[in-house]
């Protein structure tokens, strides 16, 4: 039975703690199950989804969006791939944040799927492109 983080946390907050609590590579491997949809927001191999300040029940895309976002701040991912793959999901939450990861630990991105997304259909997710890409704010 894993202990439940305080809600009243931050994502990063909670994030960090469960890094404290159960391990780096643990929370990494958990992170990257969920971005790769290999991990419900249930799944008892891992601690409570509210550590990423999830909750069960959701879409499945919110699971990937979290695991996403805890690799954002514990990061960088131990399998870069799992989140240049991310870029190219159905739901855009999930490509905006892998962006954001991408962006944060500047992951190789050898299939040019970054530049792809200046044509998302999604604003916030063509934004994210362009900081990934450098390009300065003024041009945005």
């Amino acid at each position: 039975m894993y202990p439940v983080p305080d809600r009243r946390l931050t994502p990063e907050e909670n994030v960090r703690g469960a890094v404290e609590i159960f391990g780096r590579e643990l929370v990494v491997e958990w992170c990257e199950a969920l971005v790769r949809g290999d991990a419900p927001d249930d799944d008892s191999r891992y601690p409570d989804i509210a550590w990423l300040k999830g909750h069960i029940g959701w879409p499945d895309h919110w699971s990937r969006v979290w695991g996403a976002r805890g690799l954002m701040h514990i990061g960088p991912p131990a399998h870069p791939e799992i989140v240049i793959d991310a870029l190219t999901d159905d739901a855009w939450r999930v490509r905006e944040m892998a962006l954001k990861v991408v962006t944060r630990y500047d992951l190789d991105d050898p299939h040019g799927r970054v530049a792809k997304l200046l044509e998302d259909p999604v604003e916030r997710v063509r934004l994210q492109a362009k900081r990934a890409l450098g390009v300065p704010p003024s041009a945005r």
